[in-house]
């Protein structure tokens, strides 16, 4: 094997003089879709595209639009290079975006503290122009064109030096739709690849087109601009990208240096998302291509990069570790050639160096989850200099998977030469008028119509010639918050938000290539509301509702005795100790209760008997942190875990087996009765103490008769207390093979065994992957005594207005769940009345201080909702509490800024 080593040495100079330091900005919150051709792109502020804000489920881009299909789940730009020798870096990925939004100062410094007045995209059409030159209505994007950031403008009045929409002057619209924004690398620290700033200004254009040549294929001029007062040497641009095309495990890659361009395609003919044949996606590097990497989501030296060093090699087309790409299998290590470009053959010829001819006698790589780079040349920048980078993002359907790579560098050939033609990045040809296709007819759902418990089913008559349609559903009459989805049908499934009560307006409008265009239909208007299961919410403060010496609750929340807490329906006994409180091992409230819904909303205790009390009674065992890892010790608990039904439906009691882990720096104990064996951080109201806590508890729920019962037979077989249980050795039948005949050990490390029956409904733990946690509050070194219970419910839901007149009066007193949950500014609170009385409801925060009256006074029966304005609100944890005719309820809310 030839030895292949490479020693990447970086000369640290001194530089402090060099550093920019870093400002206070948050992320860009701006987005918005390039969508007049036949592709949908999410576009984002941070130097992440496809990727990010209300997009993070891979539909950020989407070829063909109209049926909704992603070859890339995401995508980013990095730079990396030499400022005094010292090397700096930016790239974004999924998180920890190092781009913010606005421009930079001579000296790298922020024209302002927070980059906010900058957090903007603009987005311009070629229909937005018209509109103006037609009606002298301007779309604000196209009145305030940044022309002083950057943005590229046709000068109409003669002055090259301001936008005078008035004055003739137009954004110079590439293709048919283009957008701008302005990002820097010094608003903030850089968290992912833990570099000093750079010092960059980075300006953005991206276009679309409609024109038939370039209706699938989206372009990128990035103008990178030294604003640091040294120069910016040894530095390179690449594009990163997570393709995913369509299914995201079934992926090769690949490159073309002729080209500069890398590429993805199917590992065979049969995609999960696009069918037969499956597409082909590549990233063009229009100005020259240098190199072009991969890395792989999987351990070991081709994986993700994780410092700055690791993301600067990989932009240089070496290893993370510095070692050079050699062809021949995966590229690392292998006995071939030095190359910079990854699987650099011709997979439509079954060539070496390919991913179907992996070590050139045709042997073919796993197909995986990759990702990959097209780098530039290394380039320098001396300060106050700027180089501009063009690339285009092109996509083919041939025949089959491999065909579809022919086809796709057959379209790069067009596209490029388009681009040394200088005829790419210019105005395309002028389309019609809005009215060139007839005006679809809305159908269905009636105007003003209210949906209860299913989602809308948005429908439209055909229009002759249209290939796609365009529907725009929002909240507010003039559409600026709409949510555009493109169709090839006259059908659309509006999900819409659940749980809460909301007014929406819709129109449709026809579409042909992205050019020829409807009027759109008349606007219809509908309530929709969708309640999806009974739900827990989020977990705060949980504490036992009966004291040793108390009597526990009843079955409602009117029983003597009893007042219900929040969105979790937790209890709290009159005469509780507080001693307690349940937690979250990860000090993360949203998490504290996973999963309820899949147990049909039923309600659960957590009693601390007398009988459980002595050792060995009450059993409960160890689960793994890994799948066949995992000491499986049986352990003696101090409680036992029931499934108590549901209120409105199966009232059957039914026990749990509990799975426990052990807390950090804790070891799995045979005895967890009056222990706490570890020492964490814990939310406890509006702040953080640090607390003893007990292991971890996992709610295993039994799908079969006596599920515990027979565990508990099975754990005393193997010893009891402090023996292994040895679930191979079980000679029970409740292993329930997975749909491939693996046990369900191998499913997910919290099911180390299993007992259900033979169904197919889930039964996960409550409190998540990594369970409860009981910390004790009474610092006192002991668990609750015999005769606590901690009970859980799942919460009633209320009527919505219309069912509320379809069905008379309210039934009951009863305080609903306020929306949003949390809150940032305002929250809506729906209360219903059986009768008319006097009522008062009120906030309080979590020390019992009265902070906002929301109703007082006489009311009707009915269904009611109180708003709160919450803008001078802390965040944190805050109790709704609803008195009327000596009722009371309580529910919980939390603000989150």
């Amino acid at each position: 094997m030839r030895l292949l080593t490479v020693l990447f040495a970086l000369v640290f100079l001194p530089a402090a003089a060099l550093a920019q330091t870093p400002g206070s900005c948050d992320p860009g919150t701006a987005e918005t879709d390039l969508n007049v051709g036949d592709v949908q792109a999410r576009l984002f502020n941070t130097g992440s595209l496809f990727f990010g804000g209300s997009t993070t489920n891979g539909t950020g881009y989407l070829v063909p639009k109209g049926e909704g299909t992603p070859p890339i789940f995401a995508a980013g730009v990095w730079v990396g290079g030499l400022i005094g020798g010292d090397l700096r870096t930016a790239g974004s990925r999924y998180d920890d975006f190092e781009f913010w939004p606005g421009p930079l100062d001579d000296g790298a410094t922020l024209p302002e503290e927070d980059c906010s007045s900058f957090d903007r995209i603009w987005n311009v059409s070629v229909f937005d122009v018209q509109q103006f030159d037609d009606t002298g209505v301007a779309t604000p994007d196209l009145a305030e064109w940044p022309a002083d950031l950057g943005a590229p403008v046709v000068d109409g009045n003669g002055d090259p030096d301001d936008y005078d929409l008035e004055g003739g002057d137009r954004p110079l619209v590439y293709g048919h739709q283009t957008a701008f924004w302005v990002m820097n690398d010094v608003g903030n620290t850089h968290l992912e690849t833990g570099s000093d700033p750079i010092g960059l200004e980075v300006r953005v254009t991206a276009f679309t087109s409609g024109e038939l040549a370039l209706d699938r294929y989206t372009f990128y001029r990035y103008e990178l601009v030294n604003r640091n007062t040294a120069p910016f040497e040894d530095a390179y641009l690449s594009f990163f990208t997570d393709p995913d095309l369509g299914g995201a495990v079934d992926d090769y890659v690949g490159s073309d240096p002729a080209r500069s361009m890398a590429f993805a395609y199917n590992a065979d003919n049969d995609d999960a998302v696009y069918g037969t044949p499956p597409p082909a996606v590549g990233y063009d590097l229009l100005t020259g291509g240098a190199s072009s990497s991969y890395f792989e989501n999987a351990p070991g030296p081709t994986s993700d990069p994780g410092s700055a060093a690791e993301f600067y090699n990989y932009m240089r087309g070496l290893w993370k570790d510095g070692i050079p790409i050699t062809r021949g299998g995966n590229g690392y290590m292998t006995d071939g050639d030095v190359t910079p470009w990854a699987f650099s053959g011709d997979p439509a010829a079954d060539a070496f160096w390919s991913e179907v001819n992996a070590d050139g006698d045709g042997q073919d790589n796993p197909s995986g989850d990759r990702r990959q780079l097209i780098s530039s040349p290394a380039f320098t920048l001396a300060p106050g200099a700027s180089q501009t980078f063009d690339l285009a993002i092109v996509f083919a359907e041939g025949s089959d998977n491999l065909d579809s790579v022919t086809e796709l560098r057959a379209v790069s050939d067009a596209v490029q030469t388009r681009y040394d033609e200088d005829d790419l990045f210019v105005p395309g040809p002028t389309p019609p008028a809005p009215g060139a296709l007839a005006t679809p007819d809305l159908l269905a759902p009636s105007d003003e119509a209210t949906i209860v418990d299913a989602s809308a089913v948005l429908s439209w008559s055909a229009v002759s010639g249209a290939e796609t349609y365009r529907v725009e559903v929002a909240t507010d009459a003039d559409f600026s918050d709409r949510e555009v989805s493109y169709v090839s049908g006259t059908t659309l499934t509006f999900e819409g938000d659940v749980n809460e009560v909301t007014d929406y307006v819709w129109r449709v409008q026809a579409t042909a290539r992205g050019l020829l265009t409807s009027v759109f239909s008349d606007a219809r208007t509908f309530t929709l509301y969708r309640y999806e299961f009974d739900n827990f919410g989020e977990g705060v403060g949980i504490v036992e509702i009966a004291s040793p010496d108390g009597d526990p609750c009843g079955g409602s929340p009117d029983d003597p005795g009893c007042s219900l807490y929040g969105g979790n329906a937790v209890w709290l006994d009159a005469n509780s100790t507080g001693d307690y409180v349940v937690t979250n091992p990860d000090n993360d409230l949203s998490e504290l209760l996973q999963f309820p819904s899949v147990i049909d909303g039923d309600n659960f205790e957590m009693r601390f008997t007398s009988d459980c009390a002595t050792a060995g009674n009450c059993l409960g065992v160890f689960a793994s942190t890994a799948p066949g890892n995992n000491d499986d010790l049986i352990a003696s608990v101090p409680f036992e875990l029931w499934n108590t039904g549901s209120e409105n439906g199966d009232t059957d009691e039914v026990r749990m087996i509990p799975l426990l882990r052990a807390p950090s720096g804790a070891d799995p104990s045979e005895t967890w009765a009056d222990t706490f064996p570890a020492t964490e951080n814990v939310t406890v109201g509006m702040g953080t103490e640090s607390l003893g806590v007990t292991h971890r508890v996992l709610w295993m729920m039994p799908d079969r008769a006596d599920g515990y019962a027979l565990f508990a037979a099975a754990a005393g077989g193997f010893g009891g207390v402090g023996a292994t249980y040895d679930a191979d050795n079980d000679g029970d039948t409740q292993v329930d093979p997975g749909p491939d005949g693996q046990d369900c050990r191998s499913q997910g490390y919290y099911i180390d065994y299993c007992y259900r029956g033979g169904g197919t409904r889930l039964v996960p733990p409550i409190g998540g992957l990594d369970g409860m946690q009981i910390a004790d509050l009474a610092d006192d070194g002991t668990t609750p005594a015999a005769g606590t219970l901690i009970r859980l419910d799942a919460e009633e839901r209320l009527l919505t207005d219309a069912e509320d007149e379809g069905l008379g009066l309210p039934s009951s007193f009863a305080l609903g769940a306020s929306y949003p949950n949390p809150f940032s500014v305002s929250a809506t609170v729906p209360f219903e009345l059986q009768e008319a009385g006097t009522v008062r409801l009120a906030v309080v925060d979590v020390l019992g201080r009265e902070v906002a009256v929301l109703t007082e006074g006489t009311l009707a029966a009915g269904v009611h909702r109180a708003t709160l304005d919450g803008s001078r609100l802390a965040s944190g944890v805050y109790f709704v509490v609803l008195e009327a005719d000596g009722q009371r309820q309580v529910r919980k809310m939390m603000r989150l800024r």
